[in-house]
């Protein structure tokens, strides 16, 4: 019999990782069944209400014991998922309106419970972001596991050991269930570089593609499969020489990994001995321990809107004094740089404020300085917990020179309200601004002579210079870190910065990555702040790098005026001058 062809199938490369296995194709059932609503038809609501009641009570618990699970395998970032659903399946406004209507209406719990949630789905469904569009999947699961419990359907969740799951779609409890049976990858029809299942493989070091349009329907269990995480691809019945080079990369990718352990303690310099001062993002608190035991580095980025998604709402200045505090005092005598709220885009909205386009609305600090109350508390918190001398405070979606003088004067007068306590504080804090927005790029002279340093926020520096959503599917392939303008964007922020004497890190994406590094490197670019996950790889490739040559190489990439002419060059230097030593 001939040998099955090689095929490629592509989709977004959510979760780095590669992995050969077989595939088990998971096909979610979706319960169904024909209501009843003949006239003729005596319902007892009562029984349909003890029914519903059980059924909701048995979703809980299964949902409970699969997120005692996932506290052993997950951060706290990515509990919150679980935590949401268990907060919705409790919710007893919902709950009470689903039964009211089953005694009005005289139906059966399933076709009233099926309508209630239909609704909040159609409303999510319409929502102008996608990130919010994306947790449709969240109500999807909830509502199915109710719906199986009221059929008293079975809970599937095993799956062979050792494959590459193929799926539609999977939800969140799906991930963490399979995850115990040493999943080796995940290929869905479904999903974006946003979705649970793609922020829980990273968590879980799984390698995933989502957003394969068909691999569901394509895809056997007699088929052998090779799942590509780096390049976002999954090879079908692969050769005998595609395997054989998978394998060889798989080796390289250990003894990679390897390496890196030997370079927490060596220092972040450059072959000729330039100093690139290399930090963390850092978002929760459980985090710390990790970054002060293993990199020792400041932190570049700290996120405090994670503090008010917890809550659903502002924290208190207490609230967040303690968290500011606990972060000075266990980093010290390293430095924090606290980001204030930035809420709004693709992150949930304080009051349920609901705008067409939120990237380009009511977010950053057009929020903090439209709640100067909350934005003084958050201010005169993290001033109480500067008395150390290693915080700074770091201001996103700056646009203009009004926004930088109206938060001065916030904080000045934080400051005077303090003094009058007697409330010790660093009175010489460092501010500064994030450049992701292409106005503050061309004012970036006047800033520089306002505040103590830059932060470039690459990811939305792209988005808002290209006018690409990033999370847009449709426009994906336009979203590209490389593009002559937007390094020409940095470039300009880097003179003007210079010409001012402040240092610029950059904190987006960019930092992580290896061949945008060396030519941020190159560039002058004073501080890296990156994802822990890449720290090491990035201190690694500092020290592999030549800092004169790096900036030959900035220098001609920002001549180059297509995408393709600056990618290829970068490859190829860095191929040439770096990549078998990385």
């Amino acid at each position: 019999m001939a040998a099955k062809p090689e095929q490629i199938y592509k989709g977004i490369a959510a979760s780095k990782g590669i992995s050969i296995g077989k595939p088990f194709v998971y096909r979610a059932e979706v319960p169904s069944y024909k209501v009843d609503i003949s006239p003729a038809t005596v319902i007892s609501p009562e029984a349909e209400i003890a029914d519903y009641e059980k059924a909701v009570s048995q979703s809980i618990k299964e949902l409970n014991k699969i997120f005692n699970l996932a506290k052993e395998k997950l951060d706290e970032k990515n509990l919150q998922i679980f935590e949401a659903q268990l907060s919705f399946l409790c919710d007893e406004f919902f709950h009470s309106k689903v039964k009211e209507r089953i005694k009005s209406e005289n139906k059966q719990a399933y076709a009233v419970y099926k309508e209630e949630i239909q609704t909040l789905e159609n409303a999510i469904v319409s929502s102008a972001d996608e990130y919010i569009r994306e947790r449709v999947n969240d109500i999807e699961d909830m509502k199915n596991r109710v719906l199986r419990n009221l059929l008293k359907g079975r809970l599937v969740s095993k799956i062979t050991e050792n494959s590459i799951v193929i799926a539609r779609n999977l939800t969140p409890a799906d991930t963490i269930l399979f995850s115990n049976r040493n999943l080796l990858g995940i290929a869905t029809d479904l999903g974006g570089i946003n979705s649970h299942v793609a922020l829980i493989s990273r968590s879980l070091k799984i390698p995933a593609v989502v957003g394969m349009q068909d691999i569901s329907v394509s895809i056997t269990a007699e088929d052998t499969l090779i799942i590509d995480g780096y390049k976002g691809i999954v090879v079908k019945n692969p050769s005998d020489a595609t395997i054989a080079a998978y394998k060889v990369q798989i080796e390289k990718n250990l003894l990679f990994e390897r390496k890196l352990e030997e370079l927490e303690k060596l220092p972040s310099e450059t072959k000729d001995g330039k100093h690139v001062r290399l930090s963390t993002n850092l978002e929760f608190n459980n985090e710390v321990d990790y970054v002060v035991t293993h990199f020792g580095c400041d932190v570049g980025l700290y996120r405090t809107e994670h503090l008010f998604m917890e809550l659903g709402d502002f924290p208190s200045e207490e609230e967040q004094y303690r968290q500011y505090k606990f972060l000075a005092d266990h980093i010290y005598p390293k430095t924090v740089t606290i980001r204030t709220f930035d809420i709004g885009g693709d992150k949930i909205l304080p009051d349920s404020q609901k705008e067409v386009n939120p990237f380009l609305g009511w977010r950053g600090i057009r929020i903090c300085l439209d709640k100067k109350e909350t934005f003084m508390a958050q201010l005169r918190a993290i001033l109480r917990a500067s008395s150390g001398g290693n915080l700074k405070i770091m201001l996103p979606m700056i646009s203009g020179i009004e926004e930088v003088k109206k938060t001065y004067q916030y904080l000045d007068e934080a400051k005077s309200q303090l003094r009058s306590q007697n409330i010790r504080f660093d009175e010489k804090i460092e501010v500064g601004v994030m450049i992701e927005v292409p106005s503050a790029v061309i004012l970036a002279d006047e800033l520089a002579e306002m505040v103590d340093f830059f932060s470039i926020g690459t990811n939305d520096l792209v988005q808002y210079a290209l006018a690409v959503d990033r999370d847009s599917s449709l426009v994906s392939d336009m979203y590209e870190k490389f593009h002559p303008a937007v390094l020409r964007l940095i470039n300009l922020t880097l003179k003007s910065a210079a010409k001012h004497n402040i240092p610029v890190s950059v904190c987006g994406e960019m930092a992580s990555d290896p061949y945008a590094s060396l030519l941020l490197i190159g560039m002058g670019v004073n501080e890296l702040s990156v994802v822990s996950t890449a720290y090491l790889q990035i201190k690694r490739l500092v020290r592999l790098v030549n800092y004169q040559k790096a900036g030959e190489v900035a220098e001609k990439v920002l001549h180059m005026s297509t995408i393709s002419e600056v990618k290829n060059y970068i490859e190829e230097c860095f191929n040439k001058n770096i990549g078998e030593q990385l």
